[in-house]
């Protein structure tokens, strides 16, 4: 069985005098993508947040490689924050602040010594991988929603963390845009990165989860390897895994036979 990157054990989120999340336990395996599924209102946005270190659990604790996010001295915590990233469903860019001076921020925080020459470098980079091309020097307002949801992709990837954290990343965002997430992610799934993902788009879990938790009113109901939460949840979803596995499969034999099985 996969290390555990992130572990919930018995978490409760209490927003007022409700639970949003209950007594959840969940592992989520290190180097992998995990997909966090339910209906809307289930509590799988907060259970993410709770992940991340962004919500505060009422009770239980979350793990980070061993260490609870709510014991970690300061400069542990920011370890933790220079290696995980979030992308916020809607987006959450610093309205009074450019798009440079957004993309900038983690580097600011966490690497406030790097020379401005390699900032600038790092910044190309990450608008250059998610399609961005228009100004950095405007204000995020001037953007659609779907460029700031890229731009906040873009600034999730410019430290080059090891675990990334994704509300619903094809929210707002057009076909096109929607294909180069899923590419990038899929870059960062090769690398060996840790993604937790929230997310109802079938094709995300049947192209790159390797593990799934079902969320149901605050609570778990059920986690597992993709093919086996798939054949519980049967359907649709299990016929666009089965057809991924079968389509990686063939890719594969073509390669190896096209290099005489070596």
């Amino acid at each position: 069985m996969s290390e555990s990157a992130i572990r919930l054990e018995d978490v409760t989120v209490l927003f007022g005098d409700y639970e949003v999340v209950s007594n959840s336990t969940v592992s989520f395996p290190q180097g992998q993508v995990s997909l966090i599924i339910g209906k809307a209102g289930s509590g799988k946005s907060t259970l993410l947040k709770a992940a991340a270190g962004l919500v505060v659990p009422e009770q239980g604790h979350v793990l980070f490689a061993g260490n609870d996010l709510a014991r970690m001295s300061h400069t542990e915590n920011m370890a933790f924050r220079k290696a995980s990233s979030f992308v916020f469903q809607d987006s959450a860019l610093w309205a009074n602040q450019s798009i440079y001076n957004n993309l900038n921020l983690p580097l600011a925080v966490h690497e406030p010594g790097l020379p401005k020459s390699q900032a600038d470098a790092r910044i190309r980079e990450v608008v250059r991988r998610v399609g961005y091309n228009e100004s950095l020097a405007i204000r995020p307002a001037e953007l659609s929603s779907g460029e700031q949801k890229m731009i906040s992709f873009a600034r999730a990837l410019v430290l080059d963390p090891s675990l990334i954290f994704l509300d619903e990343p094809d929210a707002s965002l057009d076909e096109e845009a929607v294909e180069r997430v899923l590419e990038i992610l899929k870059e960062c799934k090769r690398a060996g990165k840790t993604i937790i993902i929230v997310s109802h788009n079938t094709r995300l879990i049947a192209e790159l989860a390797d593990f799934i938790c079902v969320v149901a009113d605050g609570k778990m109901v059920s986690s597992g390897p993709t093919d086996q939460i798939a054949q519980m949840l049967g359907g649709e979803l299990l016929k666009r895994v089965r057809a991924v596995h079968e389509r990686d499969a063939a890719i594969d034999a073509a390669i190896d036979a096209g290099s005489g099985g070596a």
